[in-house]
């Protein structure tokens, strides 16, 4: 895997996703950006997007990858960035905490609700913002990140899909 540092992003490319902000900040830091996503007329979209922003020199697209490449990526990224605008809940940064990666979002309520301290975030529609939360992560010393890190991970202890799966079934019990 190539050495260069880079950012991530992982999801689909609809517009509330936010991703042309994303570029422009990466793309003024001047630090490559890569983006997981399937094929679809939202990344034709984003295409067009990087060409017309001259951004081909700092983003790639990756489409689809398997899951053992995607955990490497967040692995070897300097972060996952979420900079979208409204979400249900939000679970890519915590695939992203869980690969082992820190994990910037966007200042949004459910965001916060969820991740509580254990993210950076920023100021969704304001590129400046985004911008800063990014060179602030890149200015970390290796032990300053891997301490992040692991407190991230350890938040994540909370949330468990079994725990989540038994609390739905008491749910629907409790209705029958």
């Amino acid at each position: 895997m190539n050495k260069q540092k880079y950012f991530i992003y992982t999801g689909n490319a609809y517009p509330h996703k936010n991703l042309g902000r994303l570029i422009d900040a990466t793309t003024s830091l001047k630090v490559k950006l890569k983006i997981v996503s399937g094929r679809n007329i939202f990344i034709s979209r984003l295409e067009k997007i990087i060409k017309n922003k001259k951004a081909q020199n700092y983003v790639d697209i990756l489409g689809f990858v398997n899951d053992k490449y995607l955990e490497k990526l967040y692995k070897n990224s300097i972060a996952f960035v979420f900079p979208t605008l409204t979400e249900g809940f939000g679970l890519p940064p915590m695939e992203a905490i869980n690969a082992g990666t820190l994990a910037v979002v966007s200042d949004i309520p459910v965001l916060k609700e969820v991740y509580a301290e254990s993210v950076f975030y920023f100021d969704p529609l304001n590129v400046n913002s985004i911008k800063v939360a990014l060179e602030n992560v890149l200015k970390m010393n290796d032990n300053e990140r891997k301490l992040i890190i692991e407190k991230s991970q350890e938040f994540l202890k909370r949330y468990s899909w079994l725990k989540m799966a038994k609390e739905t079934l008491k749910i629907y019990e409790s209705v029958v």
